[in-house]
């Protein structure tokens, strides 16, 4: 639910007690206002004493100045800016030249209506900035504070540095250099403390980069100095911050300490890292590994995580009793050991599910050894004490794409698609497919995963549909367009759908190239027809200098032969957005393209834009030609803008023509290019 406006309070001052209700009125409902009434300076004082007041519209007559000067007066003594707009009467000289002496922010005669309302909210769209303003630096500022008490409590050594000077530290930090208080380390540099090291030679190369606001990525090992004298090895790490209403650098510092026995340190670092049942890798750092295989990778299609399970678990835990769940456990680390390889980066997740790392080239690679895996402990025997039991596993198969938004997701999707092999009886695997829905109603961070998925697993498909003349057989332009079908499902999801979330989530040029490139293939495998094709592509690709870029590329080195191409913008998309696709047509136009502006509706604005943009076809929206014969309305509208097209030399296509009968009609008003399939069968590629 959108969040209220906030609310601004209006004092109308004038003779009328109905004033203030036409004043709402006008303004509506969605504007957030509350009018407030005074017809004297009595009551102009007793409102501003009782509540606040944002706003002071005062009706002046020359009879009673004092009232308006009262106002005025009322409103300059608050502590907060408080606006005062005059409404005078255009005969009222003496009025107007009060209201001009008085320096008030707004004057507008009280018979122009309009211009009394763009005026006031004006006014009340100012004052909410500056009320949301105040409350937004309230607000900041509350949350300084009680970030500053977790500091100040925090047992990590902290401190604030603003170009290399301190500018804060914690108690834990002053505790750790020998300090009493702040007053005794505010200003000094953080070369006091610290020197360089073996690891950094140079630390004043650092401290100018960080004066840059460029931070260390890595913890830094430097030479610290505490006020004492003695020195330690501290292990620095940075990160941006804010402090008093300025950018700085806050400094996390932990003192080294030396470990003396080299093999309780490689102990350590094991139980850390594994799980102490299997001797696997633990959660976290199965998470680290992956991204570490993210990191070493430039692509990361084919990066796999497979996530096993026994079949049944519960009921084999039944047989062998709860005093040896553990027991269980190892033996099921030792089998997935032994049929996924040794080599392999393997992990306990949680309880008894497991995980491993496969580094495959494609998705294919990845289910063959999900497939191997199956079969593999299918049957098999494991010995928990004095029980033989036969056991089988399921696994889910999650295989990253080019783009993986986070290293996490891959493991969930993992997770989700065992949880689905299991439901489904086990014995199995099951590869993770996002869900895709035709309603359209997901959020925009699923639409991104399903939209990547998509694209990743070769999940869209072209289909053309024809456009051909009433008056030359010999006429046709195909239109293309990609479909969204998700694997093993007969659903399909319309550009319609998917293509407003793939442009929010930054995906709608991914999708304009891959359906280029379906286009491209198909065109090759009929070289020599001579079609036409009118390809529609997004506002992101006409705004996007290096998508223009590739896509000219492809009509200047023969991929793609632009005097067969019609490059389409959709009506709606670029209706306020004319300046890109001004420029796109004037670069486009010299390689040989055409142009059509596509989903045209009764609402567009016709004939500005074809005065603004060159382009040389109009396809119609559906709803511009259905029920023209009942609807006198919308039958104007298409005459008019059938005309406009005439006058700019724009041919205009009737989509959806759905039988013969409506071509008599849309012959009546000049449009001779329909598309529909009845006049040819609609293809997919």
């Amino acid at each position: 639910m959108a969040n209220q406006p906030t609310e601004i309070r209006i004092l109308t001052v004038t003779d009328d007690p109905s004033a203030p209700k036409q004043l709402a009125q006008m303004l509506g409902e969605d504007a957030g206002v509350r009018t407030l009434f005074a017809d004297t300076a009595n009551a102009v004082s007793r409102i501003f004493a009782s509540e606040p007041v944002d706003m002071v519209m005062v009706n002046v007559d020359s009879a009673d100045l004092g009232l308006f000067e009262a106002s005025v007066r009322a409103a300059r003594e608050q502590d907060a800016f408080v606006p005062v707009v005059a409404m005078v009467d255009g005969e009222d000289a003496p009025a107007a030249l009060a209201v001009a002496g008085a320096g008030v922010e707004g004057i507008v005669n009280q018979a122009g209506l309009r211009q009394l309302k763009r005026l006031a909210l004006g006014q009340v769209e100012s004052l909410r900035a500056r009320k949301d303003a105040r409350l937004a630096l309230r607000s900041l500022a509350d949350i300084e504070d009680r970030y500053t008490l977790l500091l100040d409590s925090s047992s990590e050594a902290i401190a604030y540095i603003h170009e290399g000077l301190h500018i804060y530290a914690n108690r834990a930090y002053l505790e750790l250099f020998g300090y009493d208080g702040f007053e005794d380390l505010e200003g000094l540099s953080m070369l006091d403390l610290f020197s360089g090291s073996d690891e950094v030679p140079d630390l004043k190369q650092v401290l100018k980069a960080i004066s840059r606001d460029e931070l260390p990525d890595e913890t830094l090992q430097l030479n610290a100095h505490r006020q004492d004298g003695t020195a330690f090895t501290a292990s620095v790490a940075f990160s941006p911050a804010r402090y008093g209403g300025e950018y700085c650098a806050q400094m996390l510092v932990r003192e080294k300490v030396a470990q003396a026995d080299p093999e309780l340190e490689e102990e350590l670092r094991k139980l850390r890292t594994s799980d102490f049942l299997t001797g696997m890798l633990n959660a976290q750092s199965f998470i680290d590994r992956l991204e570490q295989s993210v990191d070493e990778r430039a692509d990361t299609s084919g990066l796999s995580v497979l996530a096993l399970s026994l079949d049944n678990h519960d009921d084999l835990l039944d047989k062998v009793g709860v005093g040896a769940t553990d027991d269980l456990i190892r033996e099921t680390a030792e089998l997935f050991r032994a049929t996924a390889g040794d080599e392999r980066i393997m992990a306990r997740l949680r309880d008894h599910t497991f995980a491993l790392i496969a580094n495959c080239r494609d998705r294919g690679e990845a289910e063959q050894l999900a497939s191997e895996i199956v079969e593999q402990c299918a049957g098999r025997i494991i010995d928990v004490r004095d029980n033989s039991l036969t056991v089988s596993a399921s696994v889910g198969l999650a295989v990253a794409g080019s783009e993986l938004p986070h290293p996490e997701a891959l493991i969930e999707q993992s997770e989700s698609a065992l949880a689905e092999a299991l439901r489904a009886g086990g014995k199995g695997y099951v590869r993770y497919r996002p869900k895709v829905s035709a309603e359209g109603d997901e959020d925009d961070s699923a639409w991104a995963e399903r939209l990547r998925h998509a694209l990743d697993h070769d999940e869209l498909s072209l289909v053309t549909s024809p456009i051909t003349s009433m008056e030359d057989d010999e006429f046709l332009i195909s239109e293309v367009e990609t479909r969204l079908r998700p694997e093993d499902s007969d659903e399909v999801v319309l550009p319609s759908v998917y293509m407003g979330p793939a442009s929010r989530v930054g995906l709608a040029t991914r999708l304009d190239t891959d359906m280029i490139d379906r286009l491209q293939a198909l065109i090759n495998e009929r070289e020599g027809d001579g079609a036409q094709w009118l390809v529609p592509i997004s506002l992101d690709t006409v705004s996007d200098e290096q998508a223009a870029l590739d896509l000219y590329k492809r009509f200047g080195d023969g991929a793609l032969d632009p005097a067969r191409v019609i490059l389409g913008f959709r009506e709606t998309e670029i209706r306020e957005k004319l300046r890109p696709v001004q420029s796109f047509i004037e670069q486009f136009r010299k390689a040989g393209c055409r142009f059509a502006l596509c989903d045209v509706g009764p609402d567009a604005p016709i004939d500005s834009l074809l005065r603004h943009m060159e382009v040389d076809f109009a396809r119609l929206a559906p709803e511009m030609i259905q029920n023209l014969s009942d609807n006198d309305d919308l039958r104007q509208k298409l005459s008019t803008l059938v005309s406009h097209a005439r006058e700019h030399d724009t041919r205009v296509i009737a989509p959806k023509v759905e039988n013969t009968g409506d071509l008599a009609t849309l012959w009546q008003f000049g449009i001779i290019l329909v598309q529909g399939e009845f006049v040819r069968e609609e293809a997919s590629a």
